[in-house]
């Protein structure tokens, strides 16, 4: 079966996704339009897949109207989420939307709730569980072999250039935007949902955001394990990964995601006079990012089963985010099971 997909928005991450996921995937995809308001954008990609004119269009319900399709990958801003949900999901197609999956909770619920009535997949790409990294610390959280996990800590610093786009006027950018991928992250590795947030927010005085790119966070997980998170994304000098750089507090060592990338172990006894650290190699996987999550969307729309990033799912994760924001404006410890009320 090939998945008839229309990707909405090409430029900026767009592009990204038709170029390393799209245009020489194995997925069984075949691009029969695209839609984007700017003509650059649509010119490159139209022309990477050699799409007629009559397969490019500005907007996505001029590109439904005109083009059989069953699918819609939308890369916009968050809210054209809905929208574009409520298009797509009224026709009968299914939708892989980029996160954060809507720009707010319940515009994030209505979608979900939309692609129940329709009998439609929701997928949200959280790309960042797909890495070899994340994958290699998600099989290490399940196996245990440095005991138990009591506590764990993420780092995030790079100085992210998103000056004249979105990113840079909208509220909370690394909370809402990034850190999505990293508290998704913590669900994934972990195997636990998130149970409490308290959060603080802040905008350093050289930044070039409107809004707060700095973030302090405590998260406590179903069960009370506790996770902190630290970040800034206007912060020059040393960078963390994508992935940010992680430490899984274990009863008998630590189990590390470095700044570069690597994992380590390392075990010791008191004062760690005796440390021994043993680089990890990364899990071998054949497909990681968004080239994962493409052949998991088509693989959830042939098998009519919930992809594990689903809508539903993911509304997990970013009501975590959205407890985050309410933590950092009301200045307290918010639960999220009353946001998923």
């Amino acid at each position: 079966m090939t998945l008839r997909l229309i990707q909405a928005g090409v430029g900026g991450m767009g592009r990204a996704w038709w170029k390393n996921a799209i245009l020489n995937n194995t997925a069984g995809v075949e691009l029969v339009a695209i839609a984007d308001p700017a003509a650059g954008p649509r010119d490159e990609c139209g022309d990477a897949f050699g799409l007629a004119g009559d397969r490019r269009f500005a907007d996505l319900a001029e590109a439904l109207d005109a083009v059989d399709a069953d699918a819609v990958l939308t890369v916009t801003p968050p809210a054209v989420h809905l929208p574009h949900a409520e298009i797509v999901f009224s026709r009968g197609l299914h939708l892989l939307t980029e996160k954060p999956i809507g720009n707010s909770l319940d515009e994030a619920k209505r979608m979900v709730a939309l692609a129940d009535a329709a009998g439609r997949q929701l997928v949200v790409a959280q790309n960042y569980r797909y890495s070899a990294a994340a994958q290699t610390l998600i099989r290490m959280a399940r196996e245990k072999p440095l005991g138990e996990i009591g506590h764990a800590h993420i780092d995030f610093y790079i100085p992210g250039d998103f000056r004249g786009s979105f990113r840079q006027t909208m509220p909370y950018p690394l909370l809402i935007d990034m850190a999505i991928h990293h508290i998704d992250l913590v669900r994934a590795v972990l195997g636990r949902d998130i149970a409490k947030v308290t959060a603080h927010t802040f905008r350093p005085g050289w930044s070039w955001y409107d809004h707060h790119p700095g973030l302090h966070m405590m998260m406590q997980l179903d069960g009370g394990t506790p996770v902190s998170y630290s970040g800034d994304w206007s912060a020059r000098g040393r960078s963390t990964g994508w992935n940010g750089a992680w430490r899984l507090q274990c009863e008998n060592g630590s189990i590390e995601l470095l700044h570069d990338g690597k994992i380590q172990t390392t075990t010791s006894t008191f004062w760690g006079n005796d440390a021994v650290t043993v680089d990890v190699p990364p899990d071998g996987t054949p497909l990681t990012g968004q080239s994962a999550l493409l052949h998991r969307f088509a693989a959830a729309v042939a098998d009519n089963a919930p992809a594990e990033t689903s809508g539903r799912d993911n509304l997990k994760s970013f009501a975590a985010v959205q407890a985050g924001v309410l933590s950092a404006e009301q200045g307290r410890t918010v639960a999220v099971a009353e946001l998923l009320e």
